[in-house]
């Protein structure tokens, strides 16, 4: 089961750019769990740890040996199954409102992080007991399982530099400019689901030049570069911490995750922002 990389990448023009080692090494120093998980081959798998998990703050980093890859965690609600999620992405995607809505009322998405060879992902999120899958957006790998119990385990704040905030059609960043190489703090404070895309574009891209895409989004727009990554989609209220190293310029956050009213990606409502990394 996949999200669809066209549905949801719709700008992603170039390669993910992500921390490492430097935030294997953050978590450690906060004595938060590292959890790697391997996505390729039409596999999704655990190489350290196992699949019960305790519940707090917890680490994933995501490796893969070939290709682009979305590492997305959710938590399906009681009578909805991964069968029928499946069957509803599609539709979802093609605009279908009921599909939308029924997305967003039965699963709980909690976030997650690109990968590509020798540029693994890393997101950090704090997960109460339940259970959970993984799922890859960008192919069809079979859905992985995980199991959360246990009370939720006080662990440190995983150190970061800045702020992302998703509102129900669009975006603010704290600061404006954010650091190039670092990590950031991913939350959505709409009434809807959100995920993050962080394109990189050229310099002096104005809003005008954006709303000018929107109005006429034939192909790629012109002021698109390669360089980019992007956090998992969140459900209302959730968050998500997203390591990254990029390179310094200015970069596009985005949104195309389908509005339950109107079935358009919230994108083409509004849902962007233009910021710079130094």
């Amino acid at each position: 089961m996949a999200l669809g990389a066209a549905a949801v990448t719709a700008v992603s023009l170039g390669a993910t750019a992500i921390v490492g080692a430097s935030a294997a090494g953050a978590s450690e120093r906060a004595g938060i769990p590292t959890i790697t998980v391997h996505v390729g081959g039409g596999k999704i798998g655990f190489v350290s740890g196992n699949n019960t998990l305790h519940a707090g703050r917890i680490h994933f980093r995501v490796i893969t040996g070939s290709g682009t890859h979305i590492l997305q965690a959710l938590r399906l609600h009681h009578g909805y199954s991964l069968q029928q999620a499946g069957q509803d992405f599609g539709p979802a995607f093609g605009g279908n409102t009921d599909a939308i809505a029924r997305l967003d009322d039965n699963v709980t998405w909690r976030g997650g992080a690109q990968a590509r060879p020798d540029k693994p992902g890393n997101f950090v999120v704090t997960l109460r007991a339940g259970h959970f899958f993984f799922i890859d957006q960008n192919s069809n790998a079979r859905p992985k399982a995980f199991t959360v119990v246990g009370n939720v385990t006080p662990r440190p704040n995983f150190p970061h530099q800045s702020k992302i905030t998703a509102f129900t059609y669009g975006f603010d960043s704290s600061p404006l400019t954010i650091p190039a190489h670092g990590t950031t703090y991913f939350f959505n404070q709409a009434d809807q689901p959100h995920f993050l895309e962080m394109q990189r574009v050229k310099e002096g891209t104005t809003g005008a030049d954006v709303r000018a895409f929107i109005r006429h989004p034939a192909g790629n727009p012109s002021f698109g570069l390669p360089g980019g990554t992007g956090a998992g989609v969140l459900s209302p209220g959730t968050g998500q911490m997203l390591s990254y190293n990029l390179p310094a310029g200015e970069y596009l956050l985005a949104c195309f995750w389908p509005d339950r009213f109107s079935g358009m990606p919230h994108f083409f409502m509004g849902m962007w922002k233009l910021i710079h990394l130094a």
